[in-house]
């Protein structure tokens, strides 16, 4: 199993009122700690700048352990601009790596060839009613082969579930990524008609992520 969390953070508007020449310092303060903390983890950002008006960005962290997750994140937002970048929203799960095909799997703690393999990822929390676990487990297998049926028909879009039963609010993190905007929206869009979803209870908010380098997402927020 792997551990992962997603952080969403908001800039505090005080640090635009900063020197030119101190926010450059602190951006690359932030930028080298966590270049230094790849080997690590497994750790991406994504921009939500323009996209959401709660949210500037994302990191998303992945480890075989907790500690390591509350460790680097303690370092992130301690250090350079990371002191200015306020969390506002969290998810926390766990990916088990036997829903990975052998292939995107390697010898390593974290499997980085299987997560944020693409430019454009679509996150939502989802919980299910109290019915789906009334009916039975062959109607349940059912409504999810229908359901993946209809992913099926957008091979540029490749979907995780993390699990987040006993650990946070949501059952499961819902992830889609894939270098087709259209299809990634489009998919979305036939999953929700399917049957499957008459036993959902909670599957908001949606976060659409842009992912890009955290030079780039710190030079276009401040």
């Amino acid at each position: 199993m792997r551990f992962a969390s997603f952080l969403f953070v908001k800039l505090n508007p005080a640090f635009k009122n900063l020197l030119s020449n101190e926010k450059i310092a602190l951006k690359q303060e932030l930028e080298n700690l966590v270049a230094s903390r790849q080997d690590e983890l497994f750790l991406r950002t994504y921009s939500l700048s323009g996209l959401r008006a709660d949210y500037d960005a994302l990191f998303w962290l992945l480890a075989c352990d907790v500690d390591t997750i509350q460790r680097v994140w303690g370092q992130i937002s301690t250090t350079g601009v990371g002191k200015h970048l306020e969390l506002r929203k969290s998810f926390v799960g766990i990916y088990n790596l036997e829903h990975a095909s052998k292939k995107d799997q390697d010898d390593s703690c974290v499997p980085r060839h299987l997560f944020g393999k693409y430019k454009y990822m679509l996150l939502h929390p989802l919980v299910r009613s109290h019915t789906w676990n009334e009916i039975s487990e062959a109607e349940r297998q059912k409504f999810l082969s229908e359901r993946q049926e209809a992913l099926s028909k957008y091979p540029s879009v490749l979907e995780h579930f993390f699990c987040s039963c006993g650990l946070d609010d949501q059952e499961h993190i819902v992830v889609r990524e894939s270098n087709n905007m259209e299809d990634l929206a489009m998919a979305s869009r036939d999953l929700r008609e399917q049957r499957i979803k008459m036993f959902t209870q909670v599957d908001t908010p949606y976060l659409f992520c842009v992912g890009r380098d955290l030079r780039d997402i710190l030079d276009s927020i401040g």
